[in-house]
């Protein structure tokens, strides 16, 4: 009966609480095998395939040529790649549609040429997980404050407000309550780095190119803060952010890593991935005290990526900025969540209950 059968899916969406309309992302292909920089890799088979039977080798059984007509090859076993530690990375399966999924593997961490804190150089193992490829809106962020999931914040500047533009000058608290409202997560300081970075040790989400307004929201050389988008009332040289999506996607099809609006993630700051120690390196690190709520010794989160405040050497993909959670003094800072599979999983479930639940009372 249609009653019953309500109940039972008003209980499955209940599970977890979203406050946007987003669909579901279809499944999945297994991310391929490559031998990703200055990482050596383990396959492991998965399935399929099988040892070879003596006819393999050309004896009695004749050659692996003289199959029958139309009969099909055996499956080939897929590879999987596997960190030094023996954990499997995993294939993406499903996800939410406003999220890109990161495959699983190695990726090159932080630089020895750069500033103190960006050091030292290493391969850090990430499992696959899912990124949302926009910076939370502000009509977004304001729809969780009217659902009553997320602390009442945003920007103080003026025309700062507009749907679409990153919302800005939440702490990272509020950018905290937002991701675990949507049944997501802040992003750990190495999930970010590589979901801008890739796995090639690139300066930049596009390459080594240097940053310009034509690829990023920064501070241009001509064009100014905003690349040259003025600011409403004063001091309109101050510039601001765009809407989000602006500029062309990274590889991982992700907009506005570089540039536009500073991103909180999830780590507390270290003043140096060698200070960091074992804490930063490995597989999935998550940066001092593994991202415990109370950190010893530490009162800074970190912030990545840059912003139309700031100029190129800012909105590098191994750039790193220290701030106070609470965010006081006040900054414009804004944020993106990230996903575990589980939690991907978990959303696109909840989704499915959510839209079968509507199609059920609307009939």
């Amino acid at each position: 009966m249609v009653p019953s059968r309500v109940a039972v899916l008003s209980l499955a969406v209940s599970l977890v609480a979203g406050c946007g309309d987003a669909q579901t992302r279809g499944p999945k292909p297994a991310p391929a095998v490559t031998t990703e920089p200055g990482a050596a890799a383990d396959a492991v088979e998965t399935g399929g395939g099988g040892e070879m039977g003596e006819g393999g080798e050309g004896g009695e059984g004749g050659e692996m040529g003289e199959m029958g007509e139309g009969e099909p090859e055996p499956p080939k076993p897929q590879l999987r790649v596997m960190a030094p530690d023996g954990t499997p990375m995993l294939p993406c399966d499903e996800g939410p549609s406003e999220m890109a999924c990161i495959p699983g593997g190695a990726f090159i961490r932080g630089t020895d040429e750069g500033a103190e804190n960006t050091r030292p150089r290493a391969d850090v193992w990430i499992q696959t997980f899912w990124m949302d490829e926009n910076e939370v809106t502000h009509a977004e962020y304001k729809a969780c404050e009217a659902a009553r999931q997320c602390p009442k914040s945003g920007p103080q500047y003026v025309d700062f407000d507009r749907p679409q533009q990153p919302i800005n000058g939440v702490s990272w608290f509020d950018a905290k309550a937002y991701c675990e409202a949507q049944g997501k997560r802040l992003p750990s300081e190495a999930e970010w780095e590589k979901a801008a970075r890739g796995v090639d040790g690139r300066l930049f989400p596009w390459g080594d190119e240097e940053a310009t307004c034509e690829l990023a929201i920064i501070k241009g050389k001509a064009e100014g803060r905003g690349c040259g988008l003025k600011k409403r009332g004063e001091k309109p040289d101050t510039g601001r952010v765009w809407e989000v999506g602006s500029r062309p996607p990274n590889q991982f099809g992700l907009y506005d890593m570089s540039g536009n609006s500073f991103e909180w993630v999830h780590d507390w700051y270290a003043r140096s991935y060698a200070d960091c120690g074992a804490a930063c390196e490995g597989v999935n690190p998550r940066g001092p005290c593994d991202g415990a709520d109370e950190c010893p010794g530490y009162k800074h989160k970190t912030v990545r990526g840059g912003s139309w405040y700031w100029p190129a050497e800012n909105a590098t993909t191994v750039y790193r900025r220290a701030h106070v959670p609470n965010n006081q003094p006040f900054h414009h800072f804004g944020f993106r969540c990230a996903a575990d599979l589980d939690q991907a999983s978990r959303i696109v479930m909840v989704r499915a209950a959510q839209a079968e639940l509507d199609g059920a009372t609307a009939g």
